[in-house]
Order: structure tokens, then C-alpha cells, then sequence
């Protein structure tokens, strides 16, 4: 006869707790980040990727790339795409775009 091993502990809280637990925290987070006027993180990949290939592609428009870019030219670049954006409405403040910029790209040690 086999014997099942023993159930752990039950959960305290349900899974349909949990979840909603992080949708209001990632509510939180997301109206934190607007009140802040920082870019959404989808908005500041894609400023950076933007600026990559900009840098990248150069003033050629012959389709060669540079064989090197400078990553000042890459920040100032992201740092344009996101000149006069909004975030959810709210018009991004330059401070916040530059400390989103920094944490992306160097983020602090956890």
C-alpha cells in the first residue's frame, strides 16, 4: 500500500486573492509611475530600441549601418523619442525620463 506524502500546509490566502493582490499593486505601481512622470516601461524599451537603430542607420539612408556607436549618441537619441511623450495622459517630467533612462540601462544592485 502506498501512502501519499503528507499536504503541505494549506494556503492562507486563494489564489484569486493572490491575483487580484498584484493587479492592485501593479495599478499601484502604474498610477505611482504616471504621478511621477515617468515613461511606461514598454514606451522606454521601445524609445531605446528606436534610438539604437537611428544610431545605428546614421544619416546614410543607404541602408549600411555604422560599424560602431557611441552610447551618448544611443541616450540622447531615447532621450528625444521620449521628448513630449505622455504616460497615461500625464506629460512626462525630464527628470523622471532620465532616471527610468539610467535605471534601465544600468539598473541599480539589487
Amino acid at each position: 500500500m502506498m501512502i501519499s506524502p503528507p499536504m503541505p500546509h494549506p494556503p492562507t490566502v486563494s489564489a484569486r486573492a493572490r491575483r487580484e493582490a498584484d493587479r492592485d499593486r501593479k495599478r499601484a505601481e502604474r498610477q505611482a509611475r504616471r504621478d511621477a512622470g515617468a515613461p511606461d516601461p514598454r514606451a522606454l524599451d521601445a524609445a531605446i530600441v528606436d534610438a539604437l537603430r537611428d544610431a545605428l542607420q546614421g544619416g546614410s539612408g543607404h541602408g549600411a549601418l555604422r560599424p560602431y556607436v557611441q552610447p551618448r549618441d544611443i541616450i540622447r537619441l531615447a532621450l528625444g523619442h521620449l521628448h513630449g511623450r505622455t504616460n497615461g495622459g500625464v506629460p512626462l517630467r525630464r527628470e523622471a525620463v532620465h532616471q527610468a533612462l539610467a535605471n534601465r540601462l544600468a539598473p541599480p544592485p539589487a
